[in-house]
């Protein structure tokens, strides 16, 4: 059994991508993660998740070749569903395709390794505001039943107070967060006068306070900057 939390946020994710319109993804996809339902488009074609094989035993070993342990949910997330895409605020996980992930995963480990795996911080994807880095767990700072603070790392202030951003208390409360942002089609973190229609605010000031109190000790404490810099 998957924990619900991570399943309720992927299963919603998954059906956000559907509804607008991001089901799309490269012609070299995997046969069994094409949808013919979707019509294809130039060179892409439709994608759909589907339950991955992967095993506690291909889990073990990865973590073995990066030395650090993976988050219990985290591993739920990985063994739950194959996919292309998520729902991305904040944070963009890796692509999950069943013919590259591992691959995919070690490369990203590989990164500015010294920075990063080396010192406990296990990157799981990208910060996707600022394109600053990577989305990782701070294994430093373990939780009493194995979780771990969500940060991202800053290429651009390595060796100063700012190269590690806070971004979430936990992968619990991650994945609780980012559940409500994929349930609701508006985006309520960002906001720009020049395009976006300002009658919308109230609501997105409405709803990004209820994302904050999910988590008052990350995304509404030392992450509350990073989450209300976005013009809301």
């Amino acid at each position: 059994m998957f924990s619900e939390v991570v399943t309720r946020y992927v299963d919603e994710a998954l059906a956000q991508q559907r509804r607008v319109g991001l089901s799309r993804g490269s012609r070299s996809l995997p046969e069994a993660m094409q949808d013919r339902s979707i019509p294809p488009l130039g060179d892409s074609v439709g994608w759909k998740a589907i339950p991955t094989t992967i095993s506690d035993a291909d889990l073990d070993a990865l973590e073995s070749e990066a030395g650090l342990e993976f988050p219990p949910l985290y591993r739920d997330f990985l063994r739950y569903r194959h996919f292309v895409g998520l729902t991305e605020t904040g944070v963009r996980f890796e692509r999950h395709i069943s013919d590259e992930w591992q691959a995919k995963l070690r490369e990203l480990y590989s990164y500015s390794r010294e920075y990063i795996l080396d010192v406990g911080l296990l990157p799981f994807g990208s910060e996707c505001y600022t394109d600053a880095g990577q989305a990782c767990f701070d294994t430093r700072f373990r939780l009493p039943d194995g979780d771990c603070p969500v940060v991202f790392w800053d290429h651009e202030w390595v060796g100063t107070p700012k190269e590690i951003g806070a971004l979430f208390s936990s992968s619990r409360k991650m994945f609780e967060c980012l559940y409500m942002f994929a349930a609701n089609d508006l985006n309520f973190i960002y906001h720009d006068p020049t395009y976006d229609d300002d009658a919308l605010l109230p609501r997105k000031r409405e709803l990004l306070a209820q994302f904050l109190a999910i988590d008052p000790e990350g995304a509404g404490g030392p992450a509350r900057d990073y989450w209300t810099a976005w013009g809301v």
